[in-house]
């Protein structure tokens, strides 16, 4: 009985050791910025975007299939952007770059949920999605999250969002590797 007990708490130990060394890891990930660009959203230009990957991620494909983390940096252009017009953006956004119109409804609580969190912005203010793989993206706004999205295919749609929202856009974010691959 008491083996057992003994092989209970150590297995709870490593667990707990390998989870903490896996946020520590986050926290630490040397972030180098690939480019960056302005959005547009009709004929408005509501944020510029910084585009980050992790020190030697280099594969454009890889990246764009979203096998990597990424961090976007975005700094609000607008003076002033009411709460509604924000969650149209966001909403626009995604819905543009989901696989297919019925999956976005399948989505639609979970898309909800994320636009309901946020908030109306002015000129400067500065949000951070940090992306990793396995777990989704997560919005920060002065360091504090805001929300965690939940859900490949919202995921998807959002870092598509940005990567391939235009040609000209994509091509400033991924300027430094793109200089790198000639």
């Amino acid at each position: 009985m008491k083996s057992h007990i003994k092989s209970v708490l150590l297995l709870l130990f490593v667990l707990a050791f390998f989870n903490a060394q896996d946020g520590y890891t986050k926290e630490r990930t040397h972030w180098v910025e690939i480019g960056e660009g302005t959005y547009e959203f009709g004929f408005t230009y509501p944020y510029k975007i910084k585009f980050f990957v992790p020190y030697g991620v280099r594969n454009i494909k890889d990246i764009k299939a979203g096998l990597f983390p990424m961090r976007f940096e975005l700094n609000w252009l607008a003076i002033e952007y009411p709460k509604e017009k924000v969650q149209k953006l966001f909403n626009k956004q995604i819905e543009e770059h989901f696989s297919s119109p019925a999956n976005f409804k399948l989505s639609n609580n979970l898309i909800h949920l994320f636009l309901r969190k946020l908030p109306p912005v002015k000129k400067h203010d500065q949000w951070v999605f940090t992306y990793y793989p396995d777990e989704g993206a997560k919005l920060f706004i002065k360091d504090k999250k805001i929300h965690h999205l939940v859900g490949a295919e919202l995921n998807r749609a959002l870092v598509q969002s940005w990567l391939d929202q235009s040609p000209v856009l994509t091509a400033n974010l991924l300027k430094r590797l793109l200089k790198l691959q000639k």
